[in-house]
């Protein structure tokens, strides 16, 4: 076999790896694009749940009909922000320093407040906080 039969054959080869490699590429960014998808369709059965449940709350006549179908819609509200990587911050009720760069203050005040009580949890997606904790300010502690 002569040099130049070798170097177009090894050329041949070196393509058909290139060709191999870009094959798994494009079956990777597939799989990933695929495994997205996955995610979406979770989060989009969620949400549909949700909205069928908030109806359910909102066509409820008796009381325990309605607690059940809160719950019911919290659910699926939380399987949604799971499968999307979204978590809660604080606890309702929970009192806090007052942070303006943390928190959102639910109401007016002439002052700022020093103490806070969460209203409303806030949301965010690994360290990136999406909505930020809604908050009023703390009443005084009652002395026993």
């Amino acid at each position: 076999m002569s040099a130049g039969e070798k170097k177009s054959k090894s050329s041949k080869s070196g393509a058909a790896k290139k060709s191999a490699a870009r094959q798994r590429a494009a079956h990777g960014v597939s799989l990933t694009d695929a495994l997205a998808e996955a995610a979406w369709s979770e989060a989009d059965l969620a949400l549909a749940q949700a909205l069928a449940d908030f109806d359910e709350v909102e066509s409820a006549k008796r009381k325990d009909a309605r607690k059940d179908a809160l719950e019911r819609l919290g659910q699926a509200l939380s399987r949604a922000a799971r499968k999307r990587g979204l978590s809660r911050i604080g606890e309702i009720d929970e009192r806090a320093t007052f942070d303006a760069a943390h928190h959102d203050l639910n109401e007016a005040v002439a002052k700022t407040p020093k103490s806070v009580r969460i209203q409303a949890r806030g949301v965010a997606r690994g360290n990136e906080v999406l909505v930020k904790p809604r908050v009023a300010p703390a009443g005084k502690k009652k002395r026993s």
